[in-house]
């Protein structure tokens, strides 16, 4: 009997230690002291705000999209994939709305995470700045219009796409670096698929995914 009130209590102790951990994982700390701001009660389904993911599956984000991105910060980066629940220092976070900017068939994506400042879309400035900015504040529309192209046979699988600039003519491009979190630019397209670094995909695949602070998906 003794043996089995101690197995019981060693069960029970490892059960208590899996709920504190796992309470500690989701967890928004980071998050809610960056932006509090909250407009829903229960998260909307993840494929409703997806993530864009690089070649390489490393996660586009902005500020709020990613604890590797700081909220003052507007660029738009590549950084390491985080699958919500894994990490014990970083969340999983929604990624981005994607809405109809022209009838010529271009796409502008929103941050759905940024909820506390309307600099928000994925833009491009005349210096080929990628960056988070409010549509109010661009030169012109088409700095926050992109359009799909399809990559080369060998390469269209797992729905990877080019995305040109419409005021630029050029493709959303992954520069390389040093750190784990690389930096979004435009470049020259090369729509032959010589620069992987240029396709992406979005992903549905998320779950335990905050939409804002204290909030997440199972």
């Amino acid at each position: 009997m003794g043996s089995y009130c101690v197995s019981l209590a060693i069960v029970l102790a490892i059960v208590q230690a899996s709920i504190v951990a796992y309470a500690v994982r989701m967890n928004s700390g980071l998050l809610c002291s960056q932006c509090k701001a909250c407009d829903t009660d229960k998260c909307p389904p993840s494929d409703a705000y997806p993530h864009m993911t690089a070649f390489d599956d490393s996660l586009i984000a902005g500020a709020l999209q990613s604890d590797y991105v700081k909220y003052e910060d507007r660029g738009v980066y590549s950084v390491p994939n985080i699958i919500g629940g894994v990490s014990t220092n970083n969340n999983s976070y929604f990624g981005w709305e994607s809405t109809s900017g022209s009838a010529s068939g271009y796409h502008r994506f929103r941050n759905y995470m940024d909820k506390c400042s309307d600099e928000s879309y994925l833009s491009v400035d005349r210096h080929g700045r990628v960056k988070l900015r409010a549509l109010k504040k661009l030169s012109d529309l088409s700095e926050a219009d992109w359009k799909s192209v399809n990559p080369p046979k060998r390469l269209n699988h797992r729905e990877f796409r080019f995305w040109v600039s419409h005021s630029t003519g050029k493709c959303l491009t992954v520069f390389e670096g040093k750190t784990k979190k690389h930096t979004l630019g435009v470049a020259d397209c090369e729509f032959d698929g010589s620069n992987l670094f240029q396709l992406f995909a979005f992903r549905f695949h998320y779950h335990k995914a905050f939409c804002c602070c204290g909030k997440y998906n199972e």
